[in-house]
């Protein structure tokens, strides 16, 4: 059977993609307010134990299908991301567009231009949220979006960053589901990096990522910008603790005890 939308024959699947894609955008609009403001009222199935708190007032907290975050418009990185890879959501990334996006929501990003001579320093455009864990979804594009964009040196991106998403994915493929909260560090440092532009922002000086599983068996690591391309994601393991108290976070507000550290053997750290 098939519908007359303005004059145009469209078949019921379609028209039901059409609408999907509609209420979330909408969705995403509704709940971008102020991040202190959500954590009143909502809890967001991206975030294992409740979204981080403890950043800027000014910060834009994104909601999109695949993933939230939290977008600080001063170092122009989101604070924190917060994602959940399934079986479902991985797929085959290879003809997929890689083509930045504008974000409607937040205007003071990072744009494709700071990032021309990006390389000449060693860093390279890449994301939080990786395409490849989302590429089986009708959503993979918005991992393009510039809030979930970040200079990153490409040493990190070929080694110990990479090393440790495909570990994640095959632990996914063998269990089923893992929550994912990735964010940047920023060392108290004289001589911050930055991109060759004169659009301010702060490139981070190191990051952390923490594997949560569906049964609250967590890993967390915490990369340099500065790591050789040949060290191992299990030579930077890291703890709950260390990241909140490097980043001035509650990661996991609603949760009131400690999560079990032990799901490293998991990502194949023994």
């Amino acid at each position: 059977m098939t519908n007359v939308w303005e004059g145009v024959s469209v078949n019921r699947e379609i028209t039901s993609r059409i609408m999907k894609r509609l209420y979330y955008t909408s969705f995403s609009l509704w709940l971008l307010l102020s991040q202190h403001a959500l954590s009143q009222s909502y809890k967001i199935a991206h975030c294992y134990g409740g979204c981080p708190i403890g950043g800027s007032v000014d910060n834009h907290l994104i909601i999109r299908p695949i993933y939230a975050l939290s977008y600080n418009i001063v170092t122009k990185s989101a604070d924190w991301v917060s994602y959940r890879v399934s079986t479902a959501s991985i797929g085959i990334a290879s003809s997929l567009s890689r083509t930045p996006l504008l974000d409607e929501y937040v205007s003071e990003t990072l744009r494709v231009v700071d990032f021309l001579d990006a390389d000449s320093l060693g860093f390279t455009r890449a994301q939080y949220v990786p395409l490849v864990d989302f590429a089986g979804t009708p959503y993979w594009n918005e991992v393009n979006y510039l809030t979930n964009t970040v200079a990153r040196t490409s040493s990190l991106s070929q080694g110990a960053w990479y090393g440790l998403d495909w570990s994640i994915r095959n632990f996914v493929n063998r269990s089923g589901e893992v929550f994912v909260l990735a964010g940047p560090i920023f060392d108290a440092t004289v001589g911050a990096k930055t991109l060759l532009t004169d659009n301010p922002h702060r490139v981070p000086d190191r990051f952390f990522k923490i594997i949560i599983t569906e049964q609250g068996q967590t890993a967390s690591f915490i990369m340099s910008q500065e790591a050789p391309v040949h060290l191992h994601h299990c030579e930077m393991q890291s703890s709950i603790a260390e990241i909140e108290a490097l980043t001035q976070l509650d990661l996991f507000p609603l949760i009131p005890q400690s999560l079990e550290e032990t799901a490293f053997e998991d990502l194949g750290c023994f």
